[in-house]
């Protein structure tokens, strides 16, 4: 317990985090990473509803994790949770169907990927599917991308690095609720860069930053597509392990600042993770300095925010 807060679902210790929107009649997914690098899953049975119990140890046989993303792979579509296991090399498992079955995992070394030392993914609009990225041994930045929703993915390429350090060291990734994706660097002086695409899954400007919208020096970062009339929002953990965050006003739009404080005077975190829940709501899950997952949840599309549980 921290703060009075007591672990979310009685949550055991978690070092990695990550989560997803689901498509069919589910809401969320949320992964975590234990201290011996097993990996333990819950999923919300009905969009915006009740929990299921922990499943894992580990879950669907996974190799020992390292780092992990998830993501739909369309509108409404299964999800691919992708894994670096503990060599860093890349492992991929989808669903068969919207909030269904899972198949067996595929890997090591997926779709060619070389080893990785951190990775993200997001859903993306228009013609394409999902879109991967990764960070190389070199700390230069790939990607891959579904060609089609669902569909094929394409081989490993470059990705553009930031104009003032070409070393990255955690990345993140969203859709701005009108269907095209905002992708968000840190690099190793802990500036946050950013840089989206002009189309749903179309070109990209070129990276915005440093500090992108006056953001504070970062350790790690997560971000959500919204619901409602709001576009993504971005959550960073300072130097100082303080919660701050930054909301896009409309879809695709101007974004408030960044927050002031501690968001929702949250205790010192390290890790975080966020997710639609399948009914517009997002849901928001931090790892305390002691190791305590917490969780908060909107209560509309777009709007207010629960307590911590």
């Amino acid at each position: 317990m921290t703060n009075g807060i007591q672990p979310w679902m009685n949550a055991p210790e978690f070092t990695q985090i990550a989560a997803s929107q689901q498509g069919g009649s589910r809401g969320a997914q949320f992964w975590g990473v234990q201290i011996d690098n097993q990996l333990n899953t819950i999923y919300q049975e009905s969009p915006g509803g009740t929990w299921a119990g922990w499943m894992g140890d580990p879950w669907q046989g996974t190799p020992p994790v390292f780092d992990l993303a998830a993501c739909q792979q369309s509108e409404g579509g299964p999800v691919a949770l992708f894994v670096l296991d503990i060599k860093k090399q890349l492992w991929m498992i989808q669903q068969t169907s919207p909030g269904g079955d899972w198949t067996a995992w595929s890997g090591p070394n997926w779709n060619g990927a070389q080893p990785l030392q951190d990775i993200c993914a997001s859903q993306q609009g228009g013609d394409r599917g999902a879109q991967l990225w990764g960070i190389q041994e070199d700390y230069s930045l790939a990607t891959c991308f579904q060609e089609t929703p669902n569909g094929d993915w394409s081989g490993w390429q470059p990705w553009p690095t930031t104009t003032g350090d070409p070393t990255i060291t955690q990345i993140a990734a969203a859709l701005q609720n009108d269907g095209r994706v905002q992708l968000w660097a840190i690099d190793t002086d802990s500036q946050l860069w950013s840089c989206w695409q002009t189309s749903p899954g179309g070109d990209w400007t070129n990276w915005s930053g440093p500090n992108w919208d006056g953001a504070p020096l970062l350790q790690t970062i997560a971000v959500s597509q919204q619901g409602g009339e709001r576009g993504a929002q971005i959550w960073g953990v300072t130097q100082d392990y303080t919660l701050v965050s930054d909301f896009q006003v409309t879809p695709g739009g101007d974004w408030s600042g960044w927050s002031s404080g501690s968001w929702l005077d949250a205790p010192n975190v390290y890790q975080l993770a966020a997710a639609q829940q399948n009914n517009g709501c997002v849901q928001f899950w931090a790892v305390t300095d002691n190791q305590v997952l917490i969780s908060t949840s909107q209560t509309s599309p777009g709007g207010d925010w629960s307590g911590w549980s």
